[in-house]
């Protein structure tokens, strides 16, 4: 099988390259290798892999920044993306690929992903910070005109409820202050670069393919595809879980809108924790492998987090595709495929 070629020194072009007489635009997505990165890859240059494909009409070229040579996406045919093996930390890299591609979009998902544990408070996020300010202006320096980064839900800190993009962020950790300095330093480009429009999507929570193993979804499947129990807190609190692909969809219609600054990406809705682990364990076949109230749960987090949409909704055509029970559906699907391809026990 044919892989996605590293690019040198000149632009790889993409088998089935348009002709300059009609050339699709180049757009840059960092993060590519990330869990809704890999979704995004596959809804700009892919069939989706029984996922519905985005609305957008745009033509693009795209240019992937990626650490791994031989990474591969659902979907994707390889020969129609390039990959870039680029450090994203160091400004040199950065200012020599940006000006060699000179692309018109740019999607910026990359950051810092350190253990899971720690990577709320681990001060590696303030480097991104510097990141996410210095592509965005190389890009813009370069003639780039639409930028989209994705932020997190996680800067408004311990505020429920639901939440608007009129609401004062108030992260109460690392990671959130980073998030919310980043975006803001991005959006402050713009002051210098007229003919630019940023937006950063404050993404909620999210559910899918590629997730990290130890969080709450994949925990749970693996536990039930193996026959073990999930034990779990009570699961009274209320989230606003969405399909990755569905984000990524949204960060599609967010780029082909005139949307600017802070908008939230969520499903407009909550559920609780307990009905979201209910639906996994129906969807693998094992509800009776949920133990509640094993685990203590969050005593000081927000009884409820959900977000406002009616910005994003109102300013586009984008609705998720997937509810949670399709959404879990998927992913149930996608780790028994993974895990067990050959009817031998899941690991």
């Amino acid at each position: 099988m044919s892989e996605q070629r590293p690019s040198d020194s000149s632009i790889d072009q993409p088998s089935g390259a348009l002709s300059n007489a009609d050339q699709a635009e180049v757009t840059l997505i960092t993060g590519a290798s990330g869990f809704i990165g890999r979704h995004l890859v596959s809804a700009l240059a892919g069939q989706g892999h029984g996922l519905t494909p985005p609305r957008s009409s745009r033509r693009r070229q795209i240019h992937v920044i990626a650490r791994q040579a031989d990474l591969t996406f659902e979907g994707v045919d390889p020969g129609s993306i390039t990959l870039h093996q680029t450090d994203l930390m160091n400004s040199d890299d950065v200012s020599e690929l940006v000006g060699r591609l000179r692309p018109s979009e740019l999607f910026h998902l990359a950051w810092f992903n350190g253990d899971s544990k720690s990577r709320y408070s681990d001060p590696q996020n303030f480097d991104w910070v510097a990141v996410a300010e210095n592509l965005v202006e190389t890009f813009a320096r370069e003639g780039g005109r639409r930028a989209v980064l994705t932020g997190s839900c996680i800067e408004y800190g311990a505020r429920g409820g639901v939440l608007s993009e009129n609401d004062r962020p108030d992260p109460d950790t690392v990671y959130g202050r980073c998030k919310l300095d980043a975006g803001q330093r991005s959006l402050s480009v713009c002051d210098d670069y007229p003919d630019l429009s940023v937006a950063v999507a404050r993404v909620f929570f999210v559910l899918g393919r590629h997730e990290d193993p130890n969080r709450l979804v994949p925990h749970i499947i693996r536990q039930l595809l193996n026959n073990q129990p999930a034990e779990l807190s009570s699961g009274t609190q209320r989230r606003d879980y969405m399909h990755a692909w569905d984000v990524a969809l949204g960060l599609v219609a967010i780029a082909d809108s005139s949307l600017t600054g802070f908008v939230n990406l969520g499903m407009g809705s909550s559920v609780s924790v307990k009905e979201l682990s209910e639906i996994v364990g129906e969807a693998v076949g094992r509800p009776d492998l949920l133990w509640f109230g094993k685990r203590p749960g969050g005593a000081d987090a927000a009884a409820e987090i959900t977000a406002n949409i009616s910005r994003l909704t109102s300013a586009t055509n984008w609705r998720p595709t997937l509810d949670l029970e399709a959404a879990c559906a998927d992913v149930v699907n996608w780790w028994r495929s993974s895990l067990n391809p050959a009817g031998g026990t899941a690991r």
